[in-house]
Protein backbone atom coordinates (compact mmCIF):
# COMPACT_ATOMS: atom_id res chain seq x y z
CA UNK A 1 0.00 0.00 0.00
CA UNK A 2 2.89 2.22 1.05
CA UNK A 3 4.84 1.74 -2.36
CA UNK A 4 1.81 1.96 -4.36
CA UNK A 5 0.97 5.24 -3.15
CA UNK A 6 4.01 7.11 -3.23
CA UNK A 7 6.19 5.56 -6.03
CA UNK A 8 4.20 6.67 -8.91
CA UNK A 9 5.07 10.11 -7.68
CA UNK A 10 8.51 9.86 -6.67
CA UNK A 11 8.92 8.79 -10.54
CA UNK A 12 7.84 12.04 -12.26
CA UNK A 13 11.01 13.24 -11.96
CA UNK A 14 11.78 10.96 -15.08
CA UNK A 15 9.23 12.40 -17.21
CA UNK A 16 9.10 15.82 -16.33
CA UNK A 17 10.97 17.34 -19.62
CA UNK A 18 8.44 15.58 -22.08
CA UNK A 19 5.34 16.39 -19.94
CA UNK A 20 6.36 20.57 -20.23
CA UNK A 21 6.40 20.10 -23.65
CA UNK A 22 2.93 17.94 -24.18
CA UNK A 23 1.10 20.69 -21.91
CA UNK A 24 3.32 24.02 -23.37
CA UNK A 25 4.21 24.14 -19.57
CA UNK A 26 7.63 25.15 -17.65
CA UNK A 27 9.57 22.70 -15.29
CA UNK A 28 8.62 25.51 -12.48
CA UNK A 29 5.27 25.12 -13.28
CA UNK A 30 4.80 21.33 -13.11
CA UNK A 31 7.21 21.34 -10.16
CA UNK A 32 4.38 23.49 -8.88
CA UNK A 33 1.92 20.09 -9.10
CA UNK A 34 4.10 18.76 -6.20
CA UNK A 35 3.68 21.53 -4.14
CA UNK A 36 0.04 21.30 -4.27
CA UNK A 37 -0.31 17.12 -4.09
CA UNK A 38 1.80 18.32 -0.65
CA UNK A 39 -0.80 20.77 0.48
CA UNK A 40 -3.19 17.20 -0.19
CA UNK A 41 -1.28 15.34 1.53
CA UNK A 42 -0.86 17.66 4.61
CA UNK A 43 -5.09 17.86 4.32
CA UNK A 44 -5.43 14.05 4.36
CA UNK A 45 -3.47 13.77 7.23
CA UNK A 46 -5.02 16.02 9.31
CA UNK A 47 -8.56 14.49 8.40
CA UNK A 48 -7.42 10.55 8.65
CA UNK A 49 -8.43 10.03 12.21
CA UNK A 50 -11.52 11.89 12.34
CA UNK A 51 -12.43 10.55 9.16
CA UNK A 52 -11.31 7.00 10.08
CA UNK A 53 -14.07 7.16 13.50
CA UNK A 54 -17.34 7.27 10.51
CA UNK A 55 -15.97 5.48 7.49
CA UNK A 56 -14.61 1.88 7.27
CA UNK A 57 -11.02 2.10 6.32
CA UNK A 58 -11.07 -0.15 3.75
CA UNK A 59 -13.81 2.56 1.75
CA UNK A 60 -10.97 4.50 2.96
CA UNK A 61 -8.08 2.73 1.06
CA UNK A 62 -10.42 2.06 -2.50
CA UNK A 63 -10.64 5.53 -2.55
CA UNK A 64 -7.51 6.60 -1.99
CA UNK A 65 -6.40 4.10 -5.00
CA UNK A 66 -9.37 5.68 -6.91
CA UNK A 67 -7.54 9.04 -6.27
CA UNK A 68 -4.13 7.94 -6.85
CA UNK A 69 -5.21 5.86 -10.10
CA UNK A 70 -7.00 9.33 -11.24
CA UNK A 71 -3.68 11.70 -11.08
CA UNK A 72 -1.81 9.13 -13.25
CA UNK A 73 -4.35 9.08 -15.86
CA UNK A 74 -4.79 12.85 -15.64
CA UNK A 75 -1.29 13.36 -16.50
CA UNK A 76 -1.24 10.30 -19.15
CA UNK A 77 -4.12 12.55 -21.24
CA UNK A 78 -3.99 15.97 -20.43
CA UNK A 79 -2.49 18.55 -22.24
CA UNK A 80 -3.21 21.38 -19.94
CA UNK A 81 -1.73 21.90 -16.66
CA UNK A 82 -4.88 23.11 -14.74
CA UNK A 83 -6.16 19.64 -14.75
CA UNK A 84 -2.84 18.26 -13.39
CA UNK A 85 -3.01 20.82 -10.71
CA UNK A 86 -6.68 19.53 -9.71
CA UNK A 87 -5.69 15.72 -10.02
CA UNK A 88 -2.43 16.94 -8.11
CA UNK A 89 -4.59 17.88 -4.69
CA UNK A 90 -6.83 14.57 -5.50
CA UNK A 91 -3.46 12.60 -5.20
CA UNK A 92 -2.34 14.07 -1.89
CA UNK A 93 -5.11 13.25 0.21
CA UNK A 94 -4.90 9.76 -1.56
CA UNK A 95 -1.27 8.89 -0.90
CA UNK A 96 -2.58 9.74 3.29
CA UNK A 97 -5.50 7.59 2.97
CA UNK A 98 -3.78 5.14 1.42
CA UNK A 99 -0.18 5.63 2.02
CA UNK A 100 2.82 5.45 4.66
CA UNK A 101 0.17 7.38 6.82
CA UNK A 102 -2.74 4.88 7.27
CA UNK A 103 -0.03 2.26 7.07
CA UNK A 104 1.45 3.60 10.50
CA UNK A 105 -1.74 3.72 12.06
CA UNK A 106 -2.13 0.11 11.29
CA UNK A 107 0.92 -1.02 12.24
CA UNK A 108 0.62 0.76 15.48
CA UNK A 109 -2.32 -0.68 16.22
CA UNK A 110 -1.72 -4.10 15.47
CA UNK A 111 1.83 -4.06 17.10
CA UNK A 112 2.52 -3.45 20.77
CA UNK A 113 5.99 -4.96 19.75
CA UNK A 114 8.16 -4.72 16.80
CA UNK A 115 6.50 -1.73 16.15
CA UNK A 116 9.54 0.69 14.90
CA UNK A 117 11.16 -2.34 12.84
CA UNK A 118 7.39 -3.05 10.84
CA UNK A 119 6.97 0.65 10.20
CA UNK A 120 10.46 0.66 9.43
CA UNK A 121 10.30 -2.34 6.05
CA UNK A 122 7.13 -0.46 4.84
CA UNK A 123 10.04 2.41 3.77
CA UNK A 124 12.79 0.36 2.86
CA UNK A 125 10.51 -2.22 0.64
CA UNK A 126 9.60 1.18 -0.96
CA UNK A 127 13.33 1.92 -1.18
CA UNK A 128 13.76 -1.10 -2.74
CA UNK A 129 11.13 -1.44 -5.09
CA UNK A 130 12.19 2.17 -6.12
CA UNK A 131 15.78 1.32 -6.32
CA UNK A 132 14.74 -2.00 -9.05
CA UNK A 133 12.24 -0.27 -10.98
CA UNK A 134 13.02 3.42 -11.57
CA UNK A 135 15.75 2.34 -13.99
CA UNK A 136 13.26 -0.13 -16.00
CA UNK A 137 10.44 2.94 -16.37
CA UNK A 138 13.22 5.08 -17.30
CA UNK A 139 14.28 3.10 -20.06
CA UNK A 140 10.75 1.93 -21.44
CA UNK A 141 9.35 5.99 -21.36
CA UNK A 142 12.19 6.23 -23.74
CA UNK A 143 11.03 3.71 -25.97
CA UNK A 144 7.45 4.17 -25.91
CA UNK A 145 7.00 8.10 -24.60
CA UNK A 146 5.62 8.77 -20.98
CA UNK A 147 1.93 8.90 -21.79
CA UNK A 148 1.03 5.10 -21.92
CA UNK A 149 3.71 4.21 -19.25
CA UNK A 150 2.17 6.65 -16.87
CA UNK A 151 -1.30 5.10 -18.02
CA UNK A 152 0.04 1.21 -17.01
CA UNK A 153 2.04 2.73 -13.36
CA UNK A 154 -1.76 4.44 -12.65
CA UNK A 155 -3.51 1.13 -13.22
CA UNK A 156 -0.78 -0.94 -11.34
CA UNK A 157 -0.73 1.52 -8.14
CA UNK A 158 -4.19 2.32 -7.94
CA UNK A 159 -5.27 -1.72 -8.19
CA UNK A 160 -2.00 -2.49 -5.45
CA UNK A 161 -3.96 0.30 -2.87
CA UNK A 162 -7.16 -1.16 -4.04
CA UNK A 163 -6.08 -4.79 -3.41
CA UNK A 164 -4.46 -3.60 -0.18
CA UNK A 165 -7.96 -2.66 1.04
CA UNK A 166 -8.81 -6.15 1.47
CA UNK A 167 -5.78 -7.23 2.86
CA UNK A 168 -5.51 -4.74 6.08
CA UNK A 169 -7.93 -5.04 8.75
CA UNK A 170 -9.69 -2.66 11.66
CA UNK A 171 -8.20 -2.34 14.58
CA UNK A 172 -7.72 -5.60 16.85
CA UNK A 173 -10.57 -4.70 19.34
CA UNK A 174 -12.67 -5.08 16.61
CA UNK A 175 -11.72 -8.96 16.25
CA UNK A 176 -11.87 -9.80 20.31
CA UNK A 177 -8.11 -9.50 19.84
CA UNK A 178 -4.86 -7.66 21.19
CA UNK A 179 -1.97 -6.10 19.15
CA UNK A 180 1.13 -8.51 19.16
CA UNK A 181 3.26 -7.91 21.89
CA UNK A 182 0.60 -6.81 25.00
CA UNK A 183 0.88 -9.97 26.82
CA UNK A 184 2.36 -9.64 30.64
CA UNK A 185 3.04 -12.37 32.58
CA UNK A 186 0.47 -12.11 35.21
CA UNK A 187 0.76 -14.78 38.31
CA UNK A 188 2.68 -16.71 36.67
CA UNK A 189 0.34 -16.71 33.72
CA UNK A 190 0.13 -14.74 30.57
CA UNK A 191 -2.38 -12.22 30.61
CA UNK A 192 -3.55 -9.79 27.51
CA UNK A 193 -3.43 -5.99 28.35
CA UNK A 194 -3.65 -3.08 26.07
CA UNK A 195 -1.70 -0.11 27.89
CA UNK A 196 -4.07 2.50 28.91
CA UNK A 197 -4.30 6.11 26.26
CA UNK A 198 -4.61 9.26 26.38
CA UNK A 199 -7.49 10.81 24.29
CA UNK A 200 -6.65 12.88 21.41
CA UNK A 201 -8.03 16.01 22.94
CA UNK A 202 -6.01 15.69 25.68
CA UNK A 203 -3.14 14.79 23.61
CA UNK A 204 -3.23 18.11 21.96
CA UNK A 205 -2.86 20.27 24.99
CA UNK A 206 0.00 18.69 25.74
CA UNK A 207 3.84 20.51 25.60
CA UNK A 208 5.48 16.99 24.90
CA UNK A 209 3.11 16.24 21.84
CA UNK A 210 4.25 19.92 20.46
CA UNK A 211 7.77 18.79 20.84
CA UNK A 212 6.90 15.81 18.71
CA UNK A 213 5.31 17.44 16.24
CA UNK A 214 8.55 20.38 16.41
CA UNK A 215 11.00 17.63 16.03
CA UNK A 216 9.30 16.00 12.99
CA UNK A 217 8.67 19.41 11.20
CA UNK A 218 12.32 20.90 11.65
CA UNK A 219 14.14 16.89 10.85
CA UNK A 220 11.42 17.16 7.87
CA UNK A 221 12.34 20.38 7.00
CA UNK A 222 16.43 19.42 7.07
CA UNK A 223 15.68 16.10 5.10
CA UNK A 224 13.50 17.26 2.19
CA UNK A 225 15.61 20.79 2.09
CA UNK A 226 18.71 18.52 1.37
CA UNK A 227 17.27 15.73 -1.22
CA UNK A 228 15.19 17.85 -3.16
CA UNK A 229 18.69 19.45 -4.15
CA UNK A 230 21.02 16.60 -3.44
CA UNK A 231 22.68 16.30 -7.02
CA UNK A 232 23.34 20.05 -6.93
CA UNK A 233 24.48 20.06 -3.18
CA UNK A 234 27.06 16.80 -4.59
CA UNK A 235 27.88 18.85 -7.79
CA UNK A 236 29.36 21.78 -5.15
CA UNK A 237 31.80 19.11 -3.65
CA UNK A 238 33.56 19.46 -6.84
CA UNK A 239 31.73 16.18 -8.75
CA UNK A 240 31.50 16.14 -11.95
CA UNK A 241 27.37 15.10 -13.00
CA UNK A 242 28.50 11.60 -13.89
CA UNK A 243 29.51 11.20 -10.13
CA UNK A 244 27.21 13.22 -8.82
CA UNK A 245 24.40 11.06 -10.10
CA UNK A 246 26.34 7.92 -8.47
CA UNK A 247 25.94 9.43 -5.19
CA UNK A 248 22.81 10.39 -5.48
CA UNK A 249 21.90 6.89 -6.18
CA UNK A 250 24.19 5.31 -3.26
CA UNK A 251 22.46 7.97 -1.05
CA UNK A 252 19.45 6.27 -1.86
CA UNK A 253 20.48 2.96 -1.09
CA UNK A 254 22.44 4.59 2.04
CA UNK A 255 18.50 5.40 3.14
CA UNK A 256 17.24 1.70 3.12
CA UNK A 257 19.97 0.03 6.25
CA UNK A 258 19.13 3.35 8.03
CA UNK A 259 15.51 2.77 8.15
CA UNK A 260 15.67 -0.63 8.95
CA UNK A 261 18.28 -0.09 11.99
CA UNK A 262 16.55 3.31 13.20
CA UNK A 263 13.30 0.79 13.41
CA UNK A 264 15.16 -1.89 15.36
CA UNK A 265 16.53 0.48 17.59
CA UNK A 266 13.49 2.15 18.46
CA UNK A 267 12.07 -1.14 19.38
CA UNK A 268 15.42 -2.45 21.30
CA UNK A 269 16.53 0.80 23.16
CA UNK A 270 13.34 3.44 22.38
CA UNK A 271 13.00 6.19 20.06
CA UNK A 272 15.17 8.52 22.16
CA UNK A 273 17.97 6.72 21.85
CA UNK A 274 17.56 5.95 18.26
CA UNK A 275 17.04 9.50 17.59
CA UNK A 276 20.02 10.16 19.74
CA UNK A 277 22.07 8.02 17.53
CA UNK A 278 20.99 9.04 14.32
CA UNK A 279 20.51 12.25 14.75
CA UNK A 280 23.69 12.67 16.35
CA UNK A 281 25.65 11.22 13.18
CA UNK A 282 23.57 13.61 11.12
CA UNK A 283 23.83 16.18 12.88
CA UNK A 284 28.06 16.31 13.24
CA UNK A 285 28.35 15.48 9.88
CA UNK A 286 26.39 18.75 8.42
CA UNK A 287 28.48 20.85 11.24
CA UNK A 288 31.63 19.83 9.35
CA UNK A 289 30.66 20.10 5.85
CA UNK A 290 33.48 22.95 5.17
CA UNK A 291 35.68 19.83 5.82
CA UNK A 292 34.34 17.57 3.13
CA UNK A 293 35.37 18.36 -0.66
CA UNK A 294 35.17 15.50 -3.60
CA UNK A 295 33.94 11.95 -4.39
CA UNK A 296 35.12 11.00 -0.64
CA UNK A 297 33.50 14.23 1.06
CA UNK A 298 29.78 14.04 -0.52
CA UNK A 299 29.71 10.12 0.48
CA UNK A 300 30.17 11.02 3.88
CA UNK A 301 27.42 13.80 3.49
CA UNK A 302 25.27 10.80 1.93
CA UNK A 303 25.82 8.94 4.63
CA UNK A 304 24.75 11.32 7.54
CA UNK A 305 22.01 12.62 5.85
CA UNK A 306 20.49 9.30 5.29
CA UNK A 307 20.31 9.12 8.47
CA UNK A 308 17.77 12.12 8.57
CA UNK A 309 15.09 10.56 6.38
CA UNK A 310 14.96 8.18 9.83
CA UNK A 311 14.13 11.27 11.94
CA UNK A 312 11.46 12.90 9.58
CA UNK A 313 9.54 9.41 8.46
CA UNK A 314 9.68 7.48 11.63
CA UNK A 315 10.58 8.91 15.02
CA UNK A 316 7.28 10.75 15.54
CA UNK A 317 4.86 7.85 14.80
CA UNK A 318 6.82 5.53 17.28
CA UNK A 319 7.34 8.06 19.86
CA UNK A 320 4.36 9.76 19.95
CA UNK A 321 2.03 6.39 20.28
CA UNK A 322 4.29 5.00 23.08
CA UNK A 323 3.71 7.61 25.28
CA UNK A 324 0.08 8.40 24.34
CA UNK A 325 -1.32 5.41 23.58
CA UNK A 326 -3.27 4.07 20.50
CA UNK A 327 -6.92 4.93 21.29
CA UNK A 328 -6.66 8.13 19.04
CA UNK A 329 -3.69 6.85 16.98
CA UNK A 330 -5.24 7.90 13.64
CA UNK A 331 -5.42 11.72 14.88
CA UNK A 332 -2.19 11.49 16.15
CA UNK A 333 -0.17 10.51 13.64
CA UNK A 334 -2.05 12.10 11.12
CA UNK A 335 -1.25 15.57 13.12
CA UNK A 336 2.34 14.42 12.86
CA UNK A 337 2.32 13.90 9.40
CA UNK A 338 0.65 17.07 8.51
CA UNK A 339 3.70 18.69 10.44
CA UNK A 340 6.32 17.02 8.29
CA UNK A 341 4.19 18.20 4.99
CA UNK A 342 5.22 21.74 6.34
CA UNK A 343 8.66 20.80 6.59
CA UNK A 344 8.46 19.48 3.08
CA UNK A 345 7.01 21.89 1.91
CA UNK A 346 9.09 24.83 3.70
CA UNK A 347 12.71 22.98 3.42
CA UNK A 348 13.39 23.58 -0.47
CA UNK A 349 12.69 27.15 0.18
CA UNK A 350 15.10 27.97 2.56
CA UNK A 351 17.91 25.58 0.95
CA UNK A 352 17.44 27.62 -2.26
CA UNK A 353 17.46 30.88 -1.02
CA UNK A 354 20.49 30.16 1.14
CA UNK A 355 22.32 29.28 -1.68
CA UNK A 356 20.80 31.68 -4.09
CA UNK A 357 22.08 34.02 -1.04
CA UNK A 358 25.55 32.65 0.09
CA UNK A 359 26.56 31.63 -3.22
CA UNK A 360 26.86 27.53 -1.78
CA UNK A 361 25.43 25.14 0.47
CA UNK A 362 27.70 25.39 3.14
CA UNK A 363 26.17 27.87 5.32
CA UNK A 364 22.75 25.98 4.60
CA UNK A 365 23.93 22.98 5.73
CA UNK A 366 25.83 23.82 8.34
CA UNK A 367 22.56 25.88 9.63
CA UNK A 368 20.85 22.50 9.23
CA UNK A 369 23.12 20.85 11.53
CA UNK A 370 22.38 23.69 14.17
CA UNK A 371 18.68 22.85 13.86
CA UNK A 372 19.37 19.17 14.11
CA UNK A 373 21.17 19.70 17.64
CA UNK A 374 18.15 21.97 18.83
CA UNK A 375 16.06 18.77 17.94
CA UNK A 376 18.12 16.49 20.25
CA UNK A 377 17.98 18.92 22.71
CA UNK A 378 14.32 18.77 22.36
CA UNK A 379 14.16 15.16 22.35
CA UNK A 380 16.03 14.40 25.47
CA UNK A 381 13.40 17.09 27.61
CA UNK A 382 10.21 15.54 26.22
CA UNK A 383 11.70 12.41 27.73
CA UNK A 384 12.53 13.56 30.78
CA UNK A 385 11.56 11.73 33.99
CA UNK A 386 9.37 14.48 34.53
CA UNK A 387 7.67 14.99 31.66
CA UNK A 388 7.16 10.81 31.31
CA UNK A 389 5.71 10.74 34.76
CA UNK A 390 3.31 14.36 34.32
CA UNK A 391 2.07 12.17 30.89
CA UNK A 392 1.37 8.74 33.55
CA UNK A 393 -0.66 10.74 35.58
CA UNK A 394 -3.01 12.27 32.91
CA UNK A 395 -3.78 9.13 31.68
CA UNK A 396 -4.05 7.33 35.40
CA UNK A 397 -6.36 10.20 35.64
CA UNK A 398 -8.17 9.80 32.24
CA UNK A 399 -8.76 6.29 33.10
Amino acid sequence: MSTCSLAPFIMMSLYLEQMSQTTGSTIGMLAISMSISTVGSAIGAATIGRVLKVINRKVMIITAGIMIFTFQATISRSINISSIYVAAFVNGVGSTWGGIAMAQIVIAQWFEKMRGTMMSLCMVVMGIVLTVTIPVIGNLIAIAGYQPIVMIIGIAAGAGVILSAFLVSGAPEKYGLKPYGAAEAVGGGAQYKIPPSLPFNKVIRNNVFWTIVLIVFLCTLVAQGFSSQAAVIFRSLGLNPVNAAYVLAIFTLFGMPWQFIFGFLCDKIGPKYAMTIAGSVCCVVLLLTFLWTGFAGALIIAFGMAACGCLAGLYGPNMAPRLFGVKDVGDIIGFIIMAGSAGATIGPLIFGFMYDSFGSYTTALIMMGLILAVCLVLNFWLSSKKNLEMIKQQIAAET
